[in-house]
């Protein structure tokens, strides 16, 4: 229960509603209780042969009280059913707000398809709990005790031979309660395992394509659906011996009322109608037991779900902003870094480490090396997307001291994967701008990364959709596009990660020069493996396993770099060759 209690606290929080519906609870109970003991007198009354003239009253009477507890039931079911649905919406908002402001590490370690199963699926199980669990629960409370105490005034013998019964149900719950919750723990887990198999294979298609392993992926599809089966299956039958308990409690509680009843009926210290209330009050006994059952099934799921939920959070963001952070009225974009490194989770040595240099406004960094020396790292912390060890300082203010929207406000961003939205292309170049693109903007932006033509062919041009991910671009055009909605924020410090690798050099050349000719007075940071990329760059910066081998110009690097000088030549030959 404790993991429930911050959910009973959200749902605590609407108490207007909440006493709304459960004020309505003892109505509909009394009214239920109520019909039952008219009708029951009145099968009394005709069994004496009494004048029937009396059931014409009675029929208005009934139907005035049942038509006053289908409203209670309606209203009751609206207020609390209702507060759960909004206690929904807060909890998958509160979720979404915590991953999408937990640091860029916690999402390296999970799994979208985790998440994506925390936020639906987890959360529609403490939803059923809280909401109609709760509304049965309090039904219970009233409909029990009230019937029970009804039928105690007609024959206490017969209502304790009926009520014993109900202590198979109380065993039933002890013993099975733990049971479901471990395997409720496991069919979450097992569901999460097959919503990420199944958001990877088909985020991956062209590679599931490509490769001719789709019978591959549905192999693996098929085995974790398996492993789902099989822990479903436990669920089922430790509910299926639960409710078998719960059912043989409820056929077993009618054997008493007959022959107890029948006894008493034969000996007339009860009628046909006192027997009547006892059948159909016996199964409004009954039925909230069974709910009370399906409750039972329902609690360990909804208290495995909310442990999984809590993990999202009670998580900690690595980057934390400070108490006085400071926000930038102005932004130059100078960049100095001072003995910056960084160490990855578990890693046994430091993925960077020792960068000292200072990047004037205005211009540009380029940052090079053999794949795995750091450059990604680097650029990550600039925005502290990781936190750095050493120091990071804009515009001579420490980055730690920053407000984190100032900060990444003042910077755009472009890592190696070009992610795109499945939506419009232009809704993908205003997805980071402050406000919506006039025509001639979307149109400089398209023209500065070399993209004017071939938006102009696509069919619908700016509207045409681009698929999940941007699946219908080629390589490069994912990149200049993702390069575009950076430009589209104007920012004064630019970071290229690799952006250009899937460009050709030409259309690599034209952008460069349209964006040193648009970009004046921006600051650009540019990690390539091509070399031709950062040759025009005013410092270059040479990363040989996490250490920074030598610090200059495309020229001084040629003397000062044999890694330089031999990735130069190397690159220059094989563009020779291709010409060729």
């Amino acid at each position: 229960m404790r993991r429930l209690y911050g959910f009973v606290q959200r749902f605590l929080r609407h108490r207007r509603a909440l006493l709304l519906g459960i004020g309505c609870i003892p109505l509909i109970s009394l009214c239920d209780i109520r019909l039952t003991l008219w009708f029951g007198d009145a099968l009394s009354r005709l069994s004496a042969k009494e004048d029937p003239a009396f059931l014409s009253r009675l029929f208005v009477l009934l139907l005035g009280v049942a038509a006053v507890q289908g409203l209670f039931r309606f209203l009751a079911r609206w207020w609390i059913v209702g507060v759960s649905r909004r206690v929904e919406v807060e909890l998958k908002q509160d979720l979404f707000d915590k991953l999408a402001h937990l640091s860029l590490a916690f999402h390296v370690r999970s799994r979208s398809g985790d998440i994506v199963s925390r936020l639906t699926s987890d959360v529609e199980n403490v939803r059923m709990l809280i909401g109609p669990g709760s509304m049965y629960v309090l039904g219970s409370l009233f409909m029990v005790p009230g019937s029970l105490w009804v039928l105690f005034h007609i024959s206490p013998g017969v209502t304790l031979a009926m009520s014993f019964p109900l202590l198979l149900v109380a065993v039933a719950m002890m013993i099975m309660t733990p049971r479901l919750q471990r395997y409720s723990m496991a069919v979450q887990e097992s569901l999460a395992d097959i919503a990420t198999h199944a958001q990877e294979s088909f985020a991956g298609i062209r590679v599931v394509k490509g490769y001719g392993l789709g019978e591959h992926e549905n192999r693996r599809f098929r085995a974790a659906s398996e492993t789902n089966r099989a822990h479903q299956l436990d669920l089922a039958r430790a509910r299926g011996v639960q409710d078998a308990w719960i059912h043989l409690a409820y056929d077993l509680a009618f054997l008493p009322i007959l022959v107890v009843g029948g006894w008493a009926m034969i000996d007339r210290t009860l009628d046909a109608g006192d027997l009547f209330k006892f059948v159909d009050l016996g199964f409004k006994v009954f039925w909230p037991v069974i709910a009370l059952g399906w409750i039972a099934g329902l609690y360990p799921r909804a208290v495995a779900s909310a442990e999984r939920i809590d993990e999202v959070l009670e998580q900690r963001s690595e980057i934390v902003e400070a108490q006085s952070a400071r926000t930038l009225a102005r932004v130059e974009g100078r960049l100095t870094l001072r003995e910056v490194g960084f160490t990855y989770e578990g890693a046994a040595r430091p993925a960077l480490g020792g960068v000292t240099l200072e990047v004037a406004p205005g211009t540009t960094l380029g940052v090079v090396g053999p794949t795995g020396s750091g450059k990604s790292t680097l650029l990550n912390l600039l925005g502290r997307l990781f936190e750095a060890q050493g120091e990071v300082r804009l515009d001579g203010v420490p980055i730690r001291e920053l407000d984190l929207d100032s900060l990444r406000g003042a910077l755009a961003y472009v890592p190696q994967d070009s992610f795109l939205f499945s939506d419009t292309y232009r809704a993908n170049l205003e997805f980071g701008a402050a406000q919506p693109l006039e025509e001639a903007e979307l149109r400089r932006l398209t023209r500065e990364v070399a993209m004017e033509a071939e938006v102009a062919a696509f069919p619908n041009g700016l509207e045409q959709l681009i698929g999940e991910r941007g699946v219908t671009l080629s390589g490069g055009q994912r990149q200049r596009t993702c390069i575009a909605r950076a430009l589209a924020r104007d920012p004064r410090v630019l970071i290229l990660d690799d952006a250009l690798s899937a460009v050709d050099t030409e259309t690599e050349a034209r952008l460069l020069a349209n964006l040193r000719q648009a970009g004046k007075g921006r600051t650009v940071v540019v990690a390539a493996h091509r070399l031709t990329t950062v040759r025009s760059a005013e410092q270059i910066l040479v990363l040989r396993e996490g250490r920074p081998e030598a610090l200059g110009t495309h020229a001084e690097l040629l003397e000062r770099s044999r890694w330089y000088r031999d990735t130069w030549e190397r690159q220059r030959m094989t563009a020779e060759l291709e010409v060729l």
